[in-house]
């Protein structure tokens, strides 16, 4: 029987997919049905009002702001925002990154909500706080349409395997769409839950070794780690 059954995995934590790695992009939500309602303001303002005219200009300062020097600045804070979250986050300072999240309130406040939940769940997950991940990442998977969750619930399946969750862990990988690119990482975690488990022993260790030939990194790293308590 293998020592595993009982003794879990104390290997590095298993690679989480970044939202920077993966080429995310800010959307505005532009709000269309605010242009209609500021024609109709104004119409009021100007023939039933009989606004003056330097009212009238102040009133319609707010549509370029609004609809061009907010959504720049958004945009320019996002930047800026992920620039220095990978660099960081590459370099593994996980501490820094939590107090540079906590400072960045205005993207808290007014950035992407699910994308910044992703990252702080990124951040959790690196501290080993998994429990406090698990909650950001469930928050960002109801925010995030159906069609863009993979990411997601592949990061969450490896969060709840970190917490001991097996079953939830094991339906969430078996769940993940067949073109996922976490394949390799998917295969090596359902073989760790097999192993945990007791259960296709054999089958696990041959797909354990075969994925190690192509693993590099923390993953060779957990694989090489449960073939020695195997």
């Amino acid at each position: 029987m293998s020592t595993l059954q009982s003794t879990p995995v104390k290997s590095p934590s298993v690679p989480l997919e970044s939202d920077f790695m993966s080429k995310s992009r800010i959307e505005i939500d532009w709000r269309r049905a605010l242009i209609p309602i500021s024609l109709a303001i104004m119409f009021l303002m100007v023939f039933y009002f009989k606004t003056p005219l330097w009212a009238l200009a102040l009133f319609m300062l707010w549509m370029p702001i609004y609809y061009l020097a907010y959504p720049w600045y958004l945009r320019k804070r996002w930047l800026n925002f992920e620039r220095e979250f990978a660099f960081h986050f590459q370099q593994r300072n996980f501490k820094t990154l939590l107090q540079f999240y906590r400072d960045n309130w205005f993207l808290r406040k007014f950035g992407p909500r699910a994308e910044m939940l992703t990252k702080l769940s990124l951040i959790y997950s690196g501290m080993e706080k998994y429990r406090e991940a698990e909650q950001v990442l469930e928050q960002a998977i109801e925010l995030t349409p159906s069609t863009h969750r993979d990411r997601l619930y592949y990061n969450l399946a490896n969060v709840k395997y970190e917490l001991g969750k097996y079953d939830e862990a094991e339906q969430m990988y078996k769940a993940l769409n067949r073109g996922t690119p976490f394949g390799q990482t998917v295969r090596v975690q359902l073989a760790l839950i097999d192993l945990q488990r007791g259960r296709s022993v054999a089958a696990a260790k041959k797909t354990l070794q075969t994925e190690l030939e192509n693993s590099t990194g923390v993953l060779k790293t957990r694989i090489t780690d449960a073939l020695s308590r195997a």
